[in-house]
């Protein structure tokens, strides 16, 4: 098993919709001797909790976005099943039980389409692109929802 700090947590809805987690602790753990995927826990704000309950009570399968390490590395795509809720102080520790699915380039390929909608070109487009992939901003076609 190896154990990394996760840095960004974000549920993807059936509409596309991103919903951020602002995390106060995350790490992931792949279990690759035991062929079960991953375990992912996140230590978040006690608001989500009703939200995070109705998950894992209903069963969902959830598409989530993870970036491991470093805010810049791309996101790892995972489906997720939430496995326990425990409520800290102020907080709630969420484990889910992940598989990933794809690396990937989804979002470069998303990014690379934008900036040229957007009319860039040439050393322009170099430039922007390759400063956006280590900043990874919100594409202008995802949808943040509360």
């Amino acid at each position: 098993m190896k154990s990394f700090k996760a840095v960004r947590f974000q549920i993807v809805s059936e509409s596309g919709g991103v919903t951020e987690y602002e995390l106060e602790d995350g790490v992931i753990i792949n279990k690759e001797n035991s062929g079960t995927g991953w375990l992912l826990e996140i230590v978040i704000s006690d608001f989500h909790y009703e939200t995070m309950k109705a998950y894992m009570e209903d069963e969902t399968l959830l598409d989530i976005r993870v970036v491991i390490t470093r805010p810049a590395n791309d996101p790892a795509l995972f489906d997720a099943t939430i496995k326990n809720i425990s409520r800290l102080e102020h907080s709630i520790s969420v484990v889910f039980e992940c598989h990933i699915y794809t690396l990937r380039q989804v979002y470069a390929e998303s990014l690379l389409e934008q900036l040229i909608d957007e009319g860039l070109t040439g050393e322009e487009l170099k430039k922007s692109f390759n400063r956006m992939m280590q900043s990874k901003p919100r594409l202008k076609d995802e949808k943040l929802e509360k």
